[in-house]
């Protein structure tokens, strides 16, 4: 292997002073600072949302990016509205600068319903090449297309909503087919736990809700625009909080739903009124939370 000796120039005190250095350094130490560049911009991403910092640190563990030998799978389960696309996406914006192409495909359940899974497969092809236009002509020409030309690349993939074994097959396929280069990381999410199981992926991050303090936090950026509510509205958010649960999506609802209103009009069952979208959407969120709590299984 050839090592080329690099000559670089310090300015200090108005003088200048010239070093040698092998490459091999220079490219470390450049590693080195965008890594750390990274790492304070995920933070500042983190810091956007409600309890991110520890499920950010959870998904590191699972993805583990220092392991280069091997294509990784990782899932995200756990019941709508709980974060699991918004985990994908944090973590998408922090990691996708370390991979050689990438590729967020969002709501794929609905996409491959409403236009083929061969759109999808489209998707992931000009993403992650980097290109305007891919042709693809059906799903087995795009499974092609995707197994010749990312089997040597290290990419990121984020299959958002999935629902269907077909969906994850068709888009980068079975366990082992090695569709992917070395390195290459794939992370899914979905509601359906078993699907995951039957996919073989390398872990799987349950998403748990969050607790009494980060609920009551969350709710409060929304109601009032603060991390904590004023006193004269200290039970009733607490009371919000307990009716919510630790539901991110619900929080949002309810909260949003209650800002710049009066303590009057909050106790009124006027707030909650059938035609109200924020209540409606509320009530849908803690039906299937009760449903999944209780054990039955239940696909909206």
């Amino acid at each position: 292997m050839l090592f080329l000796r690099l000559k670089y120039c310090v300015i200090y005190d108005n003088r200048k002073f010239l070093h040698w250095r092998e490459e091999s350094e220079f490219i470390q130490d450049i590693t080195k600072d965008v890594l750390n560049k990274l790492g304070r911009f995920s933070h500042n991403i983190a810091k956007d949302f409600v309890g991110m910092d520890s499920r950010l640190e959870k998904m590191r563990l699972c993805i583990n990016i220092k392991e280069l030998n091997n294509v990784k799978t990782v899932g995200i389960c756990g019941m709508g509205g709980i974060g699991k696309t918004t985990i994908a996406s944090v973590t998408y914006k922090e990691m996708q600068c370390q991979f050689e192409g990438s590729a967020f495909l969002a709501d794929v359940r609905e996409t491959s319903r409403k236009y083929g899974l061969f759109t999808l497969q489209r998707r992931l092809l000009c993403a992650t090449l980097m290109e305007r236009d891919v042709d693809v002509c059906g799903v087995y020409n795009g499974v092609y297309h995707i197994k010749n030309r990312l089997s040597r690349k290290k990419v990121l993939v984020i299959l958002d909503d999935v629902d269907e074994l077909e969906q994850l097959e068709l888009l980068v396929g079975k366990k082992d087919e090695n569709w992917f280069g070395v390195g290459s990381r794939i992370i899914i999410t979905t509601r359906d736990e078993h699907l995951l199981i039957q996919h073989e992926v390398d872990q799987i991050y349950r998403v748990e809700e969050l607790n009494h303090h980060e609920a009551l936090q969350l709710f409060c950026l929304k109601a009032f625009k603060k991390d904590c509510p004023p006193q004269d509205y200290m039970e009733l958010s607490n009371k919000a909080v307990n009716y919510a649960g630790g539901l991110p999506l619900a929080l949002n609802v309810l909260g949003s739903s209650l800002y710049a209103r009066t303590m009057k009009e909050c106790n009124s069952c006027n707030t909650l009124t059938l035609g109200s979208p924020y209540i409606l959407l509320f009530r849908r969120l803690m039906f299937v939370r009760t449903v999944r709590m209780s054990g039955t299984t239940l696909k909206l």
